[in-house]
């Protein structure tokens, strides 16, 4: 059986240090564009519209309320990004074959040209993070990196 996890609370100190890092890792990927620009220059940055179209990709069009579950955002937020996205010409509607009073959200062909630059970037991106590291600290670091997404996505709290 299972022992019962105790979670440490993280120091003020360490707090710290994991903001600083957080924040460097998102503008040396995202910002700065030091491992190139961010959708191979295609789409400004922006975490929800890259995250919508990430997710289109991986699985095909979805009714916007499961899109808005999925990404835990308010469906007007999700709406909002979903009609911005539509104008830039990125996704567009399509009837739910399995319910014609729903409506899907799926990649158009240049949507799916963006979604597929912005998944190449964050290989780079990822790369770039695992070069850092010798060979046999990659394990260590993705095993830490799952139990700490998990336990978030588990709503465990320290």
């Amino acid at each position: 059986m299972d022992q019962p996890r105790h979670l440490a609370s993280p120091s003020e100190e360490n707090i710290e240090r994991l903001r600083r890092i957080v924040h460097l890792l998102i503008r040396s990927f995202l910002v700065s564009g030091r491992a190139g620009p961010p959708a191979e220059g295609q789409l400004p940055f922006n975490p929800l519209y890259f995250h919508m179209l990430g997710h289109l990709r991986e699985h095909g069009a979805t009714r916007p309320s499961q899109l808005a579950n999925v990404l835990d955002v308010a469906k007007t937020t999700l709406s909002t990004a979903s009609s911005a996205l539509q104008k830039r010409g990125l996704v567009e509607k399509q009837k739910d074959p399995d319910d014609g009073r729903a409506h899907l959200l799926a990649l158009t062909d240049n949507g799916a040209s963006v979604a597929d630059a912005i998944y190449r970037q964050d290989l780079i991106n990822m790369e770039l993070l695992l070069q850092q590291l010798d060979q046999e600290d990659h394990e260590g670091m993705l095993t830490q990196l799952e139990k700490i997404v998990s336990g978030i996505s588990s709503g465990v709290e320290g």
